[in-house]
């Protein structure tokens, strides 16, 4: 799991940033009766930038503006939990502040508070401030999770990594969210998920770090929700079958560096078998990025894949062996922000 502790801001404040999930390839599995054994198998990879959330303790004689909160904050965005108040204020990419987004996060406390591990008469402010944009295939509801998960572990000390998580599985499939995300993110670096499933439970996955310099492109105007594909049947078939496959041939090989050409051409494979490859936004996204690379006369050092389920693509090595530079991409990057593409330079994270 790669996530970074900020420094304690006292004993009543916590911070935690926990990196996006991209998935290359996947299957749908959510027939399972019990939450923790759904989710997906599939292939993918962690990146740097993700989610960072912050959870303060709210003293109960203390009054709102003396602890920090946002004056701004909505009542949409607070409620009482028993004696409890929990307050949520959520910030996209740009700082501007997202509205009617509050729902899982508090779903989550009052997960947390059924496990015992946070007193149900506590209250609590937690602000969560996103690297990416959602809808995009960048996990940004999985990520959110975990970092006001572990940040909540940080704060009060209880409990284990894994029960943090599994919560935010079950969270993530209530919602219809995300099917291997959370599996995905406990995996760390370039992972693979062998079973579908929450971590420790069902749930198997592995992962190797893989520090390359890649950038991930979007869409802007479009956005997809992970349900409207999970929840249709005929997408179900044909993403399950396609990823079988693809999982079935990766996993012949032990998990590490030298399967990254075989995880470049899983992936290329799984977009044209599973369909997803011929919605129309995502094809004419893939082919303008395309003929972006070739302008720079760069299709030689790059592999370009969709990231599922968004209208989003990451722009990745070859070969490990020869990464990408941070001035290539930075090429790369000055064309899409002339055709009013979204991007973000990062690194896939471990």
């Amino acid at each position: 799991m790669h996530v970074i502790g900020l420094p304690m801001f006292g004993k009543d404040m916590s911070d935690t940033l926990i990196g996006g999930h991209i998935t290359l390839l996947f299957t749908v599995e959510k027939d399972g009766r019990l939450l923790r054994n759904q989710g997906s198998r599939g292939a993918g990879f962690n990146v740097e930038h993700g989610v960072r959330a912050s959870v303060l303790e709210i003293n109960k004689s203390g009054q709102n503006e003396q602890i920090g909160l946002s004056a701004g904050a909505s009542l949409d965005d607070k409620i009482d939990i028993e004696e409890g108040d929990i307050e949520v204020t959520i910030f996209d990419m740009d700082g501007k502040e997202m509205k009617d987004s509050s729902v899982i996060y508090l779903d989550l406390v009052n997960e947390l508070r059924h496990a015992k591990l946070l007193e149900k008469g506590d209250s609590y402010s937690i602000e969560v401030n996103l690297d990416l944009p959602t809808s995009q295939g960048f996990g940004m509801s999985a990520a959110g999770l975990v970092a006001v998960a572990y940040a909540f572990r940080e704060l009060t000390g209880r409990g284990l990594a894994g029960q943090y998580l599994r919560l935010c599985h079950r969270i993530e499939r209530v919602h219809g969210s995300g099917l291997g995300d959370v599996l995905g993110i406990s995996a760390g670096g370039v992972e693979i998920r062998l079973q579908a499933g929450a971590p420790g439970a069902s749930g198997r996955a592995l992962g190797f770090g893989c520090p390359q310099n890649i950038l991930l492109a979007w869409q802007p105007t479009e956005k997809r929700h992970t349900s409207r594909y999970i929840d249709d049947k005929n997408w179900q078939n044909k993403i399950t079958l396609a990823g079988q496959n693809a999982v079935n041939n990766l996993k012949s090989e032990s998990w590490g560096h030298s399967q990254w050409s075989e995880i470049l051409k899983q992936s290329r494979i799984f977009a044209e078998q599973s369909d997803l490859l011929d919605e129309p936004e995502r094809k004419h996204l893939l082919g303008t990025v395309r003929e972006v690379v070739r302008e720079l006369d760069l299709q030689a050092k790059v592999s370009i894949r969709l990231c599922m389920l968004g209208v989003s693509l990451a722009i990745l090595p070859r070969e490990l062996s020869k990464p990408l530079g941070k001035e290539e991409l930075d090429l790369i990057s000055g064309e899409l922000e002339k055709l009013e593409i979204g991007f973000k330079l990062t690194k896939i994270s471990g």
